[in-house]
């Protein structure tokens, strides 16, 4: 996902924020025209002609995809160099990615590099407690992959309704599938129940996206297969990556804690079975800010949990039904 170039392109005298801006957007649509206008001699000389530059920024504009979110954006003037920073929620990369222009005391572009976000997004909601009961969204023992507050817990924090996600597969033994692992199949977490965390009423589903064959992840649609549940009180449930054709609730309809609603599986940006939740403020995704997921009574790595957030590197699961398998 990492692609970085040098350009020499000619802008003038110190750029503005509106034209780095600009060229950020050129970026994202895979336009070269501009940049070719003013490209410098030694540019011109590098790529040969409009069609090597615009290459070079489909080259970069492959890792970015189309923009769904800008998340945040800077740019420092300084003596010998400018700098513009641009992150953004991103169709091809499911945790953001992070655009940076450079340029030096001329005003030409002097490089441009694309990366994974590495930082988290600016939240106004770390103190938020959860008003809804929620229960974990499944039943049995499941591995935390992603969860937590920072970006070493946690991939998702650099995207604002993702800020506090997190991923959760199943795990037995040494792994996370049994035979080749080259089937959904063969993955623990494929087909298993996904339940309904709290009560409340449905407010988006997708159904018909495909499942991925294991490690192909498919660009353009984040969560592939979703359902997002409105809680009340400004909290909504957002659960991913689901199987396709499994959802068996639509808009509108109310459902119960502990209800079934769907089944894990591998549709969306997602290489291999398992569950993406995430609470939010919002029922669209796309302009939700995340929102601290506060579960009660469930099991961390054996230990009880009367209320809390799941975090990485946890086994977890509901108490009530591990308690009772123990009894049985």
């Amino acid at each position: 996902m990492l692609s970085a170039f040098l350009l020499s392109a000619t802008l003038g005298t110190a750029p503005t924020l509106k034209q780095a801006r600009a060229l950020a957007e050129d970026v994202f649509a895979g336009r070269s025209s501009q940049a070719w206008k003013s490209a410098s001699p030694a540019l011109k000389a590098k790529v040969r002609n409009e069609a090597g530059l615009r290459a070079l920024i489909t080259q970069a504009g492959t890792g970015l995809g189309t923009e769904v979110r800008l998340i945040t954006e800077s740019f420092s003037l300084e003596p010998t160099a400018s700098v513009y920073r641009r992150v953004s929620a991103v169709t091809n990369w499911a945790r953001g990615m992070e655009l940076e222009l450079s340029f030096d005391a001329n005003g030409q572009l002097g490089g441009l590099l694309v990366r994974p976000a590495m930082k988290e997004a600016p939240t106004v909601d770390a103190r938020h407690k959860t008003a809804a009961k929620l229960r974990l969204p499944f039943d049995g023992s499941w591995f935390v992959l992603w969860g937590g507050r920072t970006y070493e817990e946690n991939r998702h924090t650099p995207v604002p309704d993702m800020r506090f996600a997190m991923d959760v597969f199943i795990v037995r033994g040494a792994g996370t599938f049994t035979s080749a692992g080259k089937r959904n199949e063969d993955y623990f977490a494929w087909g298993q129940p996904m339940l309904a965390p709290a009560d409340g009423v449905i407010v988006d589903v997708v159904n018909d996206a495909p499942d991925n064959q294991p490690n192909v992840a498919r660009p353009g649609a984040v969560f592939g297969n979703l359902v997002v549940i409105d809680h009340g009180g400004g909290e909504f449930s957002l659960l991913g990556h689901l199987q396709h054709g499994s959802v068996t609730v639509k808009k509108g309809q109310r459902v119960s804690a502990g209800q079934q609603i769907a089944r894990c599986g591998n549709s969306g940006m997602s290489t291999e079975p398992h569950l993406h939740y995430q609470l939010m403020d919002d029922g669209d995704w796309k302009r939700a800010q995340g929102l601290p997921a506060q579960f009660t009574d469930y099991l961390a790595n054996d230990r009880f949990v009367e209320l809390g957030e799941p975090m990485r590197t946890q086994t977890i699961a509901p108490a009530s039904v591990e308690a009772s398998r123990r009894d049985d």
